[in-house]
């Protein structure tokens, strides 16, 4: 057995940061070890800005391809990172060139960043994509991504200074934050913490709910379909009885056969991603990505979590398509996070009755958040 195989037996596996250990121990043991590269991350994705990443460029020069992201090359410098003996949490001065006020019309109308994640990654420059270098050959080694030292995090507390030529961040640790709580899950007796459909709830997730496990598989519920708004108005009910009335009548009967053949009887019909140029009629359910569905690195926590619209028969009245007579109403062009006349969102209370919409047919249970047994009950 060679050396490299013997070596590659005793590597130990990622950590759960995301970092090697091997690589990065021989080059931090290495009397000629390759210069260190910073990057840095700001995830605006709150504000629908994505990531900006970013690099100082004072050890290469022009942009920086990590794994595959592109980091842009701006004049940039933080310092006061390092933690402190006295156990005192470290408060990073984060300073950008600020020509032309390139940086100002970025954080304009986004808080000035306060609150946003700030990531600063640190790697040898050994361990740089190939891309970086001259005929897309890495000179000083084999790329390895994971090399690198454990992530610094902070969050943007406030903008210390702006000017024509510079902007100026105060940087803080995540526990510092005068919202951060330990534990982070409070005990709330009528409240569920849960994310709607997110891990805990997990609503819709037929991996995790089963529709076996529902009496009716073909329920809404089992199959994770809308069932009422934010105050547990039920869409299915009459108004009478406090509902939206959604039914077949007026809703889907334009789509008369399922994928099946057979006549169809959903009271909505599917219409996936929301899209502002598509044609939506009332009983149309469309989903739209959340920002909730993303941590702190901008990294895709749980596919199931989505908001969801139904579209209300409130619309203008639309009677003959091509020919074809119809009884519904069109409300395309309007976003459903703004036109609460149109659109309807699929929302739980949050509450055990809210839960109890989705999962009392269900044999697992509720998976209701909250914890009911620390109310305080009277004895006599």
């Amino acid at each position: 057995m060679s050396i490299q195989d013997k070596r590659n037996e005793i590597i130990v596996p990622n950590l759960a940061t995301g970092v090697t250990t091997y690589n990065l121990q021989e080059q931090l043991h290495d009397l000629q070890a390759t210069t260190i590269v910073e990057l840095f991350e700001v995830n605006a994705k709150k504000y629908g800005a994505g990531i900006y990443r970013f690099h100082g460029g004072k050890v290469h020069n022009g942009d920086v391809v990590y794994d595959g992201e592109t980091y842009k090359s701006i004049p940039v410098e933080i310092e006061e990172v390092e933690i402190k003996g006295d156990g005192s949490l470290p408060r990073p001065r984060l300073r950008v060139a600020n020509v032309d006020g390139f940086i100002s019309d970025i954080i304009n109308g986004k808080d000035d960043f306060v609150g946003l994640h700030f990531t600063r990654k640190r790697i040898f420059l050994k361990y740089l994509d190939a891309v970086n270098f001259f005929h897309n050959s890495n000179p000083f080694g084999d790329p390895d991504v994971n090399a690198r030292f454990p992530d610094d995090k902070f969050v943007i507390n406030q903008k210390t200074l702006e000017d024509k030529n510079v902007v100026e961040f105060e940087l803080v640790s995540v526990l510092e934050m005068d919202t951060v709580k330990i534990p982070s899950r409070q005990i709330i007796s009528n409240y569920c913490t849960w994310v709607y459909r997110g891990h805990g709830c997990n609503y819709g997730n037929t991996l995790v709910h089963v529709p076996e496990r529902f009496k009716d598989q073909n329920s809404h519920q089992a199959n994770g379909g809308p069932i009422a708004d934010a105050k547990d108005k039920l869409f299915t009910s009459s108004t009478l009885n406090g509902g939206y009335n959604f039914s077949t009548s007026v809703n889907v009967s334009w789509n008369e056969l399922d994928e099946d053949g057979n006549a169809n009887t959903e009271v909505f019909h599917g219409s996936g991603a929301y899209s502002n140029t598509g044609i939506y009629l009332s009983g149309d359910l469309v989903s739209i990505e959340s920002f909730l569905n993303s941590d702190s690195d901008g990294f895709k926590t749980d596919d199931n979590i989505k908001l969801y619209f139904v579209a209300k028969p409130t619309g203008k009245a639309v009677t003959e398509i091509n020919g074809a007579s119809f009884s519904h109403f069109n409300i395309s062009g309007s976003d459903p996070r703004n036109d609460k006349s149109n659109w309807v969102q699929d929302q739980c209370s949050k509450t055990l009755s809210g839960c109890a919409l989705r999962f009392k047919d269900c044999g697992g249970g509720l998976p209701f958040g909250g914890f009911p047994g620390t109310d305080k009950f009277g004895y006599v």
